[in-house]
């Protein structure tokens, strides 16, 4: 029977309303960041789902969407264990810059001349944290919450086995995958309902993208 992974991108952040690039650098969850984790809480607790383990980059916004979504779901945060290697793509002397710098799609090895990593590098540790967590005996559902670089780039890993595809991208969207075998296949993507978020003068919280997927999304 297949296992549940349940992969959450982190609710907005500063950075993320300034336009700067945000990879392993961090930034506070903006108010508006802070009600999109209490909005994709409400999610989990509408669907129902129940985690038996739960795991975070170890960047402050993921680990605040992660408490912040859980006690919205289950009155309490979970429980959660911290991992470096689940962290975004590291941008090295490209952080905290605008984003109008980064250069354009594919990246390959553009950031390694910078201090950063590939998209091989993010790829290799992305699959094989969530391999490793998956493959634990215990493991049966399992909530993750990462970045949206990272979860772009293990999406691409599988994309072969997807049965789902994304085709928007917001903060707190989630991926569904089922886990059997040594394989992952995208389920579901999720995409929760911010449209009450919206302000005058605010970005966007959900963006449509491009449909060919072996081109990588535009934005993080």
């Amino acid at each position: 029977m297949p296992k549940t992974l349940y992969l959450l991108r982190h609710a907005e952040t500063l950075f993320n309303r300034q336009g700067k690039t945000q990879g392993w650098c961090d930034s506070q969850l903006t108010e508006r960041g802070i009600e999109q984790a209490r909005i994709a809480g409400r999610e989990i607790a509408s669907r129902g789902l129940a985690f038996d383990h739960a795991y975070s980059s170890t960047s402050e916004r993921c680990c605040d969407t992660l408490e912040i979504a859980t006690t919205e779901a289950f009155g309490a945060p979970l429980s959660y264990t911290r991992l470096k290697d689940l962290r975004e793509f590291g941008f090295g002397a490209f952080e905290g810059k605008d984003n109008f710098l980064e250069p354009g799609f594919p990246r390959g090895s553009f950031y390694l001349p910078y201090g950063g990593e590939s998209e091989e590098m993010v790829e290799r540790r992305m699959v094989g944290a969530l391999t490793d967590i998956m493959a634990k005996e215990d493991h049966q559902s399992v909530l993750v919450v990462s970045s949206g670089g990272a979860m772009r780039i293990f999406f691409v890993a599988n994309q072969d086995a997807a049965r789902e595809r994304p085709r928007y991208f917001c903060n707190c969207m989630a991926y569904r995958y089922e886990y059997e075998d040594g394989v992952f296949t995208c389920a579901e993507v999720i995409i929760p309902d911010l449209s009450g978020l919206e302000a005058p003068g605010l970005p966007a919280q959900v963006r449509r993208l491009n449909t060919d997927l072996m081109r990588p999304w535009d934005h993080y």
